[in-house]
């Protein structure tokens, strides 16, 4: 009996016990959930339509990189509507921690936001998220760590958004770099720089960019660089999703070797690789400047002959073309165009624009822009009107610079190479803009003589848009 007695003592001892631990960790729990972490703030202030509570499951750790001065943080969190993990970099400067941490708490509020949005707009749905953050690190020169960090959003395992964010730091220091400092603070390197990623994306995403968009976030502007990576071997610039392209491009990256780029970077991030194709410099304007253009082309034999004799005295022109003379000599277009020339337009058959419709104008300048377009993946800069013909009816239809000219070398008329160089000498000035055409054998044959005059004369050989930019 006193053994009975004993035993029901300690079974109640026990279930005293177990009750009080029961209830001290329930209270703590209420605790937690009350005050919240600081860190997710958002998530657990964020409700869905359904008033869903996100009181996250949250697993921290921490793992060595190749780079013994950076760790990887690794947060996950297995919520059943609002799942997440999170990699990012831990570094010894604070300001650089500091950066990192504002656009993780960004880009979580991105998240939960997008998922908010989604169950509303999809009340009859049961909505399920999926975030993921990673994080790339490189070397560069072994004196800048270069860090590219990836989000990636899913809705219902369908991509809802990707988008980037980059630094590039002093491993010693701590400072961060900026586009504008590696290409030495300069607006000439800049300008070249916009006009190759420019060219990149039209080849690249030709089925895909939006050309608005892509024109305006490639203009020679530091900001339209900000995202951008750099290793021993390549710099990339990055775009979000559906940023400049169609969303079946993904994320169009321009990536290009940090040799070829040597000629415009800052000393300390130039390449010790020599590279036998680098991109070129944009000269600043000097001494005197003349513009030789060609219309009525392209033709097949002619054209190619003059962009030889071009190229020989590192000459640059423009090209007015012709619409209907394109889908023959396309990659004749192509060669022009991938020279450094510029190409006009010169509407579809030649015309003269002065006696013939509005609509008939409209239907010239278009039918060619988009022959241009086809052909190169750019549309045409510059205009020029048949014999010269324009009226207002005319200009207020032109959307680009209508170009004149200020010497004509009668080629069309004479048709005799002896008379070029005359042509060109009797009227030559400063900034002037010269006439030819390159569907006249003549013309070629007597262009050479013309070219080398002009270079004997300090004369710098540019294409109309550049000329009129620095005039």
């Amino acid at each position: 009996m006193k053994n009975d007695r004993q035993e029901k003592r300690r079974s109640w001892i026990h279930f005293s016990l177990l009750s009080s631990m029961f209830l001290l960790t329930l209270i703590i729990g209420v605790f937690i959930f009350s005050t919240g972490d600081s860190k997710f703030q958002s998530f657990t202030s964020a409700k869905t339509k359904a008033e869903i509570a996100y009181v996250p499951d949250v697993l921290l750790s921490e793992s060595p990189t190749k780079f013994k001065d950076i760790q990887i943080i690794t947060e996950t969190s297995d919520h059943t509507t609002m799942p997440y993990a999170v990699n990012y970099p831990k570094t010894n400067f604070q300001n650089i921690n500091k950066e990192i941490s504002q656009f993780i708490a960004s880009s979580k509020e991105n998240y939960v936001e997008a998922v908010r949005l989604y169950t509303n707009a999809n009340p009859k749905v049961d909505v399920v998220g999926e975030f993921l953050m990673t994080a790339d690190i490189s070397l560069h020169n072994n004196n800048y760590y270069s860090v590219i960090l990836k989000n990636n959003t899913k809705i219902n395992k369908a991509n809802y958004d990707t988008t980037y964010q980059t630094y590039l730091f002093n491993k010693n220091s701590g400072e961060l770099i900026s586009f504008s400092q590696l290409l030495n603070n300069k607006v000439e390197n800049l300008e070249v720089f916009a006009k190759h990623v420019r060219n990149q994306i039209s080849t690249n995403y030709s089925k895909y960019f939006d050309k608005d968009k892509m024109t305006q976030l490639t203009e020679p502007k530091w900001e339209n660089f900000n995202r951008f990576g750099v290793s021993d071997s390549h710099l990339v610039i990055y775009y979000n999703y559906n940023e400049i392209a169609d969303p079946l491009a993904g994320t169009p990256n321009v990536i290009i070797p940090i040799s070829f780029l040597n000629p415009i970077l800052a000393e300390p991030f130039k390449s010790s690789t020599v590279s036998k194709e680098t991109i070129i410099p944009v000269k600043p304007p000097t001494g005197k400047r003349i513009a030789l253009t060609f219309d009525d082309g392209p033709h097949e034999k002619v054209t190619p002959q003059i962009l030889k004799l071009l190229e020989k005295y590192d000459a640059k022109a423009t090209f007015f073309v012709v619409g209907n003379r394109i889908a023959k000599n396309t990659k004749l277009v192509q060669e022009i165009h991938n020279s450094g020339h510029e190409i006009g337009n010169h509407t579809w058959n030649h015309p003269n624009l002065t006696s013939i419709s509005s609509k008939q104008v409209s239907s010239q300048l278009k039918s060619t822009n988009d022959a241009i377009f086809t052909a190169i993946g750019e549309y045409p800069t510059v205009f020029r009107p048949p014999y010269g013909a324009k009226n207002k009816q005319v200009t207020d239809l032109v959307a680009l610079p209508v170009v004149m000219w200020t010497i004509d070398t009668l080629d069309w008329k004479y048709r005799d190479q002896s008379k070029l160089l005359p042509m060109v000498k009797k009227s030559i000035h400063n900034n002037a803009i010269v006439l030819m055409h390159d569907i006249h054998q003549p013309t070629a044959d007597g262009l050479e003589s013309v070219l080398a005059y002009l270079q004997n004369e300090g004369y710098e050989c540019v294409t109309v848009s550049e000329l009129l930019e620095n005039k």
